[in-house]
């Protein structure tokens, strides 16, 4: 599953594709927590994303805890 999202409006050596696995985890789950406080709207402003993309991690999440965010 991927997702293609930039990371806080940073250049392009700093977009989420170019991050390692730890730093992907990481950012959905700040993604996420940001979500479940502020909103899917929100947070895809902020992680510069559309509300759909924040929605399914947001669901994932839900669903399978911290785990479901990891990648194999």
């Amino acid at each position: 599953m991927s997702t293609e999202f930039k990371l806080y409006n940073v250049d392009e050596k700093d977009l989420y594709v170019n991050k390692c696995k730890k730093e992907k985890e990481k950012i959905l789950l700040d993604m996420v927590t940001y979500a479940l406080k502020y909103g899917n709207k929100p947070a895809a402003r902020y992680y510069n994303t559309y509300p759909s993309t924040v929605r399914r991690w947001v669901n994932i999440y839900k669903e399978k805890g911290k785990d479901g965010l990891n990648f194999k």
